[in-house]
């Protein structure tokens, strides 16, 4: 069952009348959810100012290295990328991890808009005020979506060296429309609707396991020290807030921006390497043969058994295609 339609059911729940449920979902996220982000960021990170908000991200390898920046997916954060992270300091490169908002210890924006736009914005202004010129990009599935915005609305401003999108959500598969929201995305918005299901489900540390399991084929792999991990940042306060004002964004329609448009991934003429789940049933294989064929020379890089996150489900593999990857952009002397 994809996210998604986890996302319909539960909003048949919420619109069918359990407003008891909600309320008390709420409630109970209110209780749990009282950590400070800047006090309990991991130690050795730091604070990037990306406009209306701020960005934490860490690093790793030495800062005159050249860069690879690692963007998550949907629920995750920085620590989830700590062994790609290490495959890049063993190529030579200095690892950069963001959490973009409202994942992760990010300071989330006071307007609480994440349409891809804003997310670009802010995402060129962080890599901007990092210092962060020329890099090798890394972004897993919804991540990728406003790095592409950021990139090819800025195409020609050299800074990217090469780039990796693992499983990426894209939409590019889906009918151009004007742009609008559609009738679910139209009900995300108002905060009785989103705000329960963001509270009772989606930052409820019970909910963790199934939600993560969803998107994988290799349940298995979803091991007690990964659910820890990617439950850690649902302590933080106002969590549930966040994700439901981010909620109707995942149900955008594809429209008319930059990387909603195919011709834009024609004229892409940095290495593009493509790394997917073979069995991913969030992003499938199709997606990928499609985007291989819109991007000159990009290449595809297969990891058998995997589903939707192949850098937990096939993690040799992965580190294996990365190491690859790397060793290939690494700038010659």
């Amino acid at each position: 069952m994809t996210i998604k339609r986890l996302l319909f059911l539960v909003l048949l729940l919420v619109a069918g009348g359990a407003t008891a449920w909600g309320v008390m979902a709420v409630r109970q996220a209110e209780a749990r959810q009282t950590g400070k982000r800047e006090a309990l960021a991991p130690k050795g990170g730091e604070y990037v100012d990306a406009g209306d908000a701020r960005i934490f991200m860490q690093r790793s390898g030495s800062p005159d290295a050249p860069a690879v920046v690692f963007l998550h997916g949907t629920g995750s954060w920085s620590e989830t990328w700590r062994a790609s992270m290490a495959t890049a300091n063993q190529a030579g490169y200095q690892a950069i991890a963001l959490d973009m908002p409202p994942f992760g210890y990010s300071i989330p924006p006071a307007s609480g808009e994440y349409d891809k736009q804003r997310q670009a914005a802010r995402l060129r202004a962080a890599l901007d005020n990092a210092g962060i010129r020329r890099a090798v990009f890394v972004a897993h599935s919804f991540g990728a979506a406003p790095l592409m915005e950021a990139l090819l609305s800025n195409a020609d401003d050299g800074r990217v060296q090469a780039l990796v999108l693992v499983d990426a959500a894209l939409g590019l598969d889906e009918a151009q429309s004007d742009g609008s929201d559609s009738v679910i995305q139209s009900l995300l918005r108002w905060r009785w609707v989103s705000q329960p299901i963001a509270a009772g489900f989606l930052t409820k540390p019970e909910a963790t396991e199934k939600l993560l399991k969803s998107f994988v084929s290799e349940k298995e792999k979803i091991t007690p020290a990964w659910l820890r991990l990617y439950q850690q940042p649902l302590a933080l306060e106002g969590s549930y807030r966040e994700v439901a004002a981010w909620l109707p964004e995942l149900l955008a329609r594809r429209g008319h921006e930059a990387s909603d448009m195919p011709d834009a991934y024609g004229r892409i003429n940095w290495p593009v390497t493509l790394v997917w789940g073979e069995t991913d049933t969030i992003t499938p294989l199709a997606q990928a043969e499609n985007l291989q064929r819109l991007v000159p020379g990009a290449k595809l890089v297969r990891i058998p058994r995997a589903g939707h996150i192949p850098q937990i489900e096939e993690p040799e593999l992965f580190q294996e295609a990365l190491a690859r990857v790397l060793q290939e952009a690494r700038p010659r002397r």
